[in-house]
């Protein structure tokens, strides 16, 4: 038995499983790669692990002890520490009081306790010559570089001493060489006897830096491999191994406008593009794929004029000139955005009010709002889009997921867009909206909509697109049309592949 079991978890939500009798384990010293694509159940598996969620069914057990985690702070007695992409650090206090945060070493003063600081700096820089770091600890953390405040919150997790560490995309943001410094710090820790689950999209890290792989599918177990035993190829198959056909639209290329609705050229966001080039036609759909920073939400963001740019963009041949998503409405472009919760819907809000919010002025007669009108509207949408609710009155943070994703779908197709912008449309939704959402986007191709998809779920974009653009490191690293590549060829070209992938 592994150092941690996690043996047939199961865990379900709203009915729908997402976990199904799944197995994992690690020892002391080891890292252990964890792999899937989006919607695989990694997330929900970390989260139960550290007591975020409650698992449904299954056992967890540490260093030989049966352990049930209700929550965070139990798992955190158990040594259990995970490091998410978005970093959790104070940047205004020091590196020394971000490492022992809630754990100040301290001395009582007539019976006050007040902070020993000279033994925090000094057992901080214990701490960071452990992890082979010279970090100044009595620095404030603002002034550290990504891969150091990482760095930081390691050493705060040997502090809480910690056994297992968990990291989430932890390269996602950084450079090449902080990536290596980030590795040289797993290197350590392993070294120490910690053990470490690696998440990561990126495959060239997996055989870099891990031991052992455990892949996830559909939320289940796909596949178990030593790292040294496996290869590119077999990590691959296992984190895609389903068929198109079950998911899919039968959809044939078949655009004959040359009518361009959106032309792109040397498009550039700095730090996060540089010169992307492309053209959409009337009835296409353009898939763009890339994984966790590789740039693709940054140039959703800024095709809606959410991001400023650089470069030149033509909606239906008029110039994009001023940023600005009220510029971007007023040419024909609506958007999907990634982040539903923060940016698609206002959730207090009922489903009415989220789906008429870029069409108000056509409802609007003498500086009056024309209700059944909208309302009427809003009730069209709702049946032709198959929305579920009780009332377009009732808030739309009630809706489901999916429910949410289609009253967004139904705000820009109220506009008569031209150009839709979708990314990420069919992240945290059940299969059969997703099955739903795919129909309407080939639906809405076929009246002559252009669509830019922009996902890093592969099996969308080659299924739904007409051409596909990769995205790696904010550059476009591969083009191709309707069945020139297939799933091995772009994932590597998006995991950083330079090589022509054999199959």
């Amino acid at each position: 038995m592994g150092y941690l079991e996690m043996q047939k978890i199961v865990k379900s939500f709203s009915g729908v499983r997402v976990l199904d009798e799944v197995d994992f384990s690690l020892d002391r010293g080891e890292v252990v790669a964890l792999l899937g694509q989006n919607g695989a159940g990694k997330s929900t598996l970390i989260k139960i692990l550290s007591g975020f969620y409650g698992k449904d069914g299954g056992r967890i057990f540490i260093n030989g002890e049966e352990v049930h985690f209700r929550s965070p702070a139990e798992s955190l007695r158990k040594g259990v520490r995970v490091i998410y992409q978005e970093l959790e650090v104070f940047p205004d206090l020091t590196v020394a009081e971000n490492i022992f945060m809630g754990d100040l070493p301290a001395t009582r003063f007539i019976g006050i306790p007040v902070t020993n600081r000279r033994e925090v700096y000094v057992r901080a820089r214990e701490l960071l010559e452990l992890l082979g770091e010279d970090i100044d600890p009595e620095v404030p953390v603002r002034r550290l570089s990504v891969s150091a405040k990482q760095v930081v919150e390691i050493a705060r997790a040997l502090a809480k001493k910690a056994n297992i560490i968990v990291m989430d995309e932890p390269t996602a943001t950084l450079s090449q060489k902080e990536v290596e410094r980030l590795f040289a710090v797993i290197r350590k820790l392993r070294d120490q006897g910690v053990g470490i689950i690696y998440i990561t999209h990126r495959l060239e890290e997996v055989f870099t830096i891990s031991d052992r792989v455990v892949v996830l599918r559909d939320g289940k177990n796909s596949g178990f491999f030593g790292t040294r035993e496996t290869s590119w190829r077999d990590l691959v198959q296992a984190m895609i191994g389903r068929t198109l056909e079950e998911l899919y639209p039968k959809r044939a290329s078949s655009i004959r406008s040359e009518r361009v609705l959106l032309r792109v050229e040397n498009f550039s966001i700095p730090k996060y593009l540089e010169s992307v080039s492309f053209t959409l036609r009337e009835g296409e759909i353009l898939g763009v794929f890339g994984l966790v920073g590789s740039g693709i939400n940054e140039l959703a963001l800024g095709l809606f004029g959410a991001l400023p740019f650089k470069g030149r963009v033509e909606v239906d041949g008029m110039v994009f000139a001023r940023p600005l998503p009220s510029v971007a409405k007023s040419l024909g472009l609506g958007f999907i955005p990634a982040d539903r919760k923060q940016e698609g819907v206002i959730p207090e809000l009922s489903v009415a009010q989220n789906v008429t919010l870029a069409s108000l002025e056509s409802y609007c007669r003498g500086g009056f709002l024309r209700l059944r009108d909208e309302r009427n509207c809003v009730r069209e949408w709702v049946r032709r889009l198959n929305i579920r609710l009780r009332s377009i009155d009732q808030p739309i943070k009630s809706l489901s997921g999916g429910n949410q994703q289609k009253a967004v779908l139904a705000r820009w197709l109220a506009t008569n867009s031209k150009v839709l912008i979708a990314a990420e449309p069919t992240q945290g939704v059940d299969v059969g909206t997703r099955i739903d959402i795919y129909h309407i986007f080939d639906d809405l191709a076929k009246r002559g909509m252009g669509i830019v998809l922009l996902s890093s779920d592969l099996p969308e974009v080659l299924a739904l697109s007409d051409k596909i653009i990769v995205l790696e490191g904010g550059k476009a690293v591969g083009c191709f049309s309707k069945g020139e590549a297939d799933e091995r060829t772009i994932l590597y070209l998006a995991m950083g592949g330079k090589e022509a992938v054999t199959h």
